[in-house]
């Protein structure tokens, strides 16, 4: 394997626990990481299932992109489809987390997920140093999906997605939220 990159278009999800700093305050290292685990492997199997590329664990942070290694004409669909179903698990979890805090007489603190789609071209290949890489994707749609994942957590809503991401998925129900200005954008967004 080499280091390289190609330009593609990339629909990018950033997902994130929130109060995930103040949540991790509360328990030992080995109750976060058992958190960690369990969500970890509910969301990655859901990103999975809807043909997307974990692309890496930031914290508590998931990333993950469609379009890439495979092409996937519907990427911007099943980016917001995963979207979607990533809520699905959580009153599950939640419930097995409650029973643990019971269990060891502790406050239970409900999981709650924030999500930023994006879409947009990128570059996507083997980056890193020459002795270890990884498959990813850069770009100004990675940056702003993040972006957007931080702003669900200001406008009190679970996912928020890009305008172009938008634009392909008209079916789905959707609000305009409105149209900001993001860290590292010099234009606001829709």
């Amino acid at each position: 394997e080499s280091l390289s990159g190609r330009e593609h278009q990339i629909s990018v999800l950033f997902s994130d626990i929130r109060g995930f700093t103040s949540l991790s305050e509360r328990q030992t290292p080995q109750q976060v990481v058992a958190l960690l685990n369990a969500y970890f492997s509910r969301q990655v199997a859901v990103v999975f299932r809807h043909g997307g590329t974990l692309d890496k664990f930031i914290g508590d942070c998931i990333m993950a992109f469609w379009n890439a290694p495979l092409d996937d004409p519907k990427h911007y669909r099943h980016a917001c489809e995963s979207a979607l179903a990533m809520f699905e698990f959580l009153p599950k979890l939640n419930e097995e987390i409650e029973a643990e805090a019971k269990l060891e007489n502790r406050q239970f603190h409900p999981t709650r997920v924030g999500i930023g789609i994006n879409t947009g071209e990128c570059v996507v290949g083997n980056m890193g140093s020459e002795k270890r890489f990884d498959y990813s994707v850069l770009g100004d749609a990675v940056n702003l999906a993040a972006r957007l994942e931080g702003q669900s957590k200001n406008y009190g809503v679970d996912t928020v997605i890009g305008e172009e991401t938008h634009a392909d998925v008209q079916e789905f129900a959707t609000i305009e939220l409105d149209i900001i200005a993001v860290k590292g954008k010099a234009e606001a967004v829709r």
